[in-house]
């Protein structure tokens, strides 16, 4: 399910992975104080998915991402400044991600998850050779190394009836979303 799903997406999948992404290290530091606010708000997420979930696997699968990005949250208390407010169009995705973890069952939850990580992952290990030698880019190499297991993800999927393929369209527009809306802010010049 998840390759055909990925097919489906794969043009915007495309877009993001071929953004162009921000330049400035005043934009990496606005990057990460939305990111303050994104994993923050993530955790919460997550934490719900966790009690809402029925099954072993799917707590594994939820505590395994709550534990990635509660890692990033403690380089985020060092690295972040905490000064800029969030721009609604760049922390959209955590308000879909909150959506999710209240309406929105374990496998569709899974799903949502599994298809936005790889794709995060490979803009975070953009930005780590643009920056590594400029700027403190743990935060950035701890998602740009996320690893899931899909099988077990297809597993938990498969288990559940779901939107998945509105939600899979959802989440990584909401991603792109976050993209645009970074590189906008630069363009701009009013970070």
């Amino acid at each position: 399910m998840l390759s055909e799903i990925r097919k489906e997406i794969s043009e915007l999948n495309s877009r993001i992975l071929s953004h162009e992404l921000f330049d400035s290290i005043e934009t990496l530091k606005l990057f990460y104080d939305q990111q303050w606010y994104i994993v923050n708000h993530d955790l919460r997420s997550l934490a719900i998915m966790i009690s809402r979930a029925k099954e072993q696997d799917e707590i594994d699968f939820f505590v395994s991402a709550l534990q990635g990005d509660y890692e990033g949250l403690k380089i985020l208390r060092v690295i972040a400044e905490k000064k800029r407010e969030p721009i609604p169009s760049v922390v959209s995705y955590t308000h879909y991600l909150a959506w999710l973890a209240s309406y929105a069952n374990p496998g569709e939850q899974v799903l949502g998850l599994v298809v936005n990580f790889p794709i995060w992952s490979y803009n975070c290990k953009r930005l780590v050779e643009k920056f590594k030698d400029k700027y403190d880019v743990r935060f950035l190499e701890l998602f740009a190394n996320v690893k899931v297991d899909e099988e077990k993800a297809e597993e938990i999927i498969n288990r559940y009836k779901g939107r998945y393929l509105e939600i899979a369209k959802m989440i990584q527009y909401y991603e792109y979303e976050f993209w645009e809306g970074l590189r906008d802010v630069e363009k701009k010049g009013s970070i």
